[in-house]
């Protein structure tokens, strides 16, 4: 019986912030199936992404990442996007700059949300102190925080840290939440930089919060930018919510990516999801 080989187009591993070094990625995904594999870590590219090639032939691995962007609401609001950078090159120059720009030092950042939580009890030390326990990583943000307070038993997992203290989402406490001062490139020059040799894909449309109104505002923009896709099968989704992104991707011309968006967590973080080589042959 010929076997079922299966894609997902984004993951993270140790170097931004999920739990595997990119070759252990790449195993657990082979053991599900997959065989096209792009690693997604955020604002950042895999270092050495020829040698794992060489080293792993059955796979096909995508040149990706997670790029952080921009984007003006109606009423005037800043969101904070994510644009899934698929089969780019990370050399050339404007690619190079949306990576360089989105790369600050983010040490006073960080360290406003450690003092925040030691207020209530937890106790993580410094950046430098989260550097040192994650010393592989090219990107330290609210995940990591989340990761380390696991490790360290202030709560079961990275959800609780999410909804009590680190999100920013409507109706999660948010006791040690910082607005992200960083000054991400704009939706268009991520998208039109991403365009000049891959593709651009929306990343988990729902995460933002938006109204009706402004998520067809959000994809008209991003089509007429040159935005190629957006994730559709995203596996933290219900049907019902994939089938809603189906419908928009269609309606706005847009093809459907497939994302697991997997960091590696906990155990209902998983590769494990059978999306169909078919979506990759129409995205491409």
């Amino acid at each position: 019986m010929e076997q079922n080989y299966f894609i997902d187009l984004h993951t993270h591993s140790v170097l931004s912030d999920g739990v595997l070094t990119p070759q252990e990625l790449i195993d657990k995904a082979r053991e599900v199936g997959i065989r096209v594999l792009a690693i997604t870590d955020h604002n950042t590219v895999v270092p050495n992404l020829n040698a794992l090639r060489q080293a792993n032939p059955d796979m096909r691995l995508l040149t990706g990442s997670e790029i952080s962007c921009r984007y003006d609401t109606l009423e005037g609001n800043e969101v904070e996007l994510h644009i899934v950078a698929l089969m780019f090159d990370p050399q050339e120059e404007s690619m190079a700059r949306v990576l360089r720009i989105n790369q600050p030092d983010r040490a006073p950042y960080i360290n406003a949300i450690l003092d925040k939580l030691r207020g209530y009890g937890i106790d993580l030390g410094s950046c430098e102190d989260l550097k040192a326990r994650f010393p592989n990583a090219g990107f330290l943000g609210r995940m990591s925080i989340a990761v380390d307070m696991v490790n360290h038993g202030f709560v079961k997992d990275v959800d609780e840290a999410f909804d009590t203290y680190l999100g920013g989402a409507p109706g999660q406490k948010r006791l040690a939440y910082v607005p992200n001062p960083l000054k991400y490139v704009s939706l268009e020059e991520a998208v039109a930089a991403i365009t000049r040799t891959g593709i651009a894909v929306l990343a988990h449309l729902w995460y933002y919060n938006l109204s009706d109104e402004e998520n067809h505002r959000l994809l008209s923009r991003f089509k007429a930018l040159g935005g190629t896709a957006m994730e559709v099968e995203y596996r933290r989704y219900t049907r019902a919510q994939r089938d809603a992104l189906a419908a928009l991707a269609k309606q706005y011309g847009l093809r459907p990516s497939a994302a697991s968006d997997y960091h590696g967590q906990n155990d209902c973080d998983s590769l494990d999801n059978g999306f169909p080589m078919s979506i990759l042959e129409e995205l491409l």
